[in-house]
């Protein structure tokens, strides 16, 4: 009887640990190697992350960090979080989404919901930014990515393009980015232009100052 019993607990663990979501809580900790995390919605967590793994907060759930290596990470409508990041990865962040922080990625594009508000920049390496309604207290920063805003949003710490490093794979040609500011969007501060752009600013339209050598008005 004993014998069957430790039989059952064995596979018990077995498919656990395989399971695809699997994860381990701690405390308030939530953590994943291989596997993705749910954050349940209107739970307060202090970490919430995986390294192999889709991330996702729950609606109006909190937590002081939400990150993963490689996966994506998708943040539900009024979630309050301290920070958001991804190495390899989307960040996708529903309406009214409070991030006291910043909210990265590196390779991935990131998108942001109406009415929700990041304290610091919204950044990424290669991948579109597309703010819908957001309010960016920080800067936007990208490398290899368009940038669209709409919906009247807002950021306070201007636009950078920072130029490319290291090799280029179009053979001394880059590609031209594009950037779209709504007719009701505001950007405070430069924005800072060190590769090829198609600015589109419309009217109604209130930025900062422009600063590159390859910027294309429109």
């Amino acid at each position: 009887m004993k014998f069957a019993v430790a039989a059952v607990a064995i596979i018990a663990f077995v498919a656990w640990a395989g399971s695809p979501n699997s994860y381990a809580s701690d405390g308030n900790n939530l953590s994943s190697v291989n596997g993705s995390v749910r954050a349940e919605p209107g739970s307060t967590y202090h970490e919430v992350s995986a390294v192999n793994g889709n991330v996702r907060v729950g609606s109006r759930a909190a937590a002081n960090e939400v990150h993963t290596v490689n996966g994506e990470i998708v943040v539900d409508d009024e979630a309050k979080l301290g920070e958001v990041e991804t190495v390899n990865g989307s960040l996708e962040i529903g309406d009214s989404v409070t991030v006291e922080r910043t909210a990265s990625t590196v390779n991935g594009g990131v998108e942001i919901g109406k009415g929700s508000k990041i304290g610091g920049d919204v950044s990424t390496v290669s991948g579109e930014i597309e703010l819908k309604g957001a309010e960016i207290k920080g800067s936007v920063v990208t490398r290899n990515g368009d940038i669209e805003l709409t919906d009247g949003a807002r950021v306070g710490g201007g636009i950078h393009v920072k130029k490319n490093n290291g090799s280029n794979w179009n053979w001394g040609k880059e590609d031209v980015l594009k950037v779209h500011v709504c007719s009701t969007c505001v950007v405070e501060g430069e924005l800072r232009f060190e590769r090829p752009v198609e600015l589109h600013v419309e009217d109604g339209a209130k930025i900062g100052r422009v600063v590159g050598d390859s910027v294309t008005r429109r």
